[in-house]
């Protein structure tokens, strides 16, 4: 396995998460965007005997972030370069309806950069208001 060194350009994916004020919206639009249930129109709960979806709720999320590098949770999503940069925008409405999911998330995702970071993986985020 090779690993891209830390110097170059992380690859970006922004994700614009304006008029998301709920927990489902926001995993919505994150499991939307990056395929986090497989290949397009799989972003949706899993369901008995089908290898695509994705569980959409927090712990959920954190496997599929974790399997960004493999294709997703059942490697059959995009697999995602790294150094890569996770951006957010347009957080504000989320923050302010809903701070304990907003915290969650933004826990969650200092958690994939560390997670990231022991395997000698870059991965890193910002979250815009």
């Amino acid at each position: 396995m090779t690993c891209k060194k830390s110097t170059e350009m992380p690859s970006t994916r922004v994700i614009d998460l304006n008029g998301r004020r709920t927990k489902a919206e926001v995993l919505d639009a994150l499991g939307e965007a990056l395929q986090l249930g497989g290949p397009a129109g799989a972003n949706h709960p899993v369901r008995p005997g089908e290898a695509a979806g994705w569980g959409m709720n927090w712990d959920a999320l954190f496997d599929c972030l974790l399997n960004l590098h493999s294709g997703g949770i059942w490697g059959s999503g995009p697999r995602i370069d790294f150094p890569f940069k996770l951006v957010l925008t347009g957080a504000r409405g989320f923050a302010q309806a809903d701070p304990r999911g907003f915290k969650i998330l933004a826990d969650l995702l200092e958690q994939t950069r560390d997670a990231y970071a022991r395997t000698g993986r870059v991965f890193g985020f910002d979250v815009r208001h």
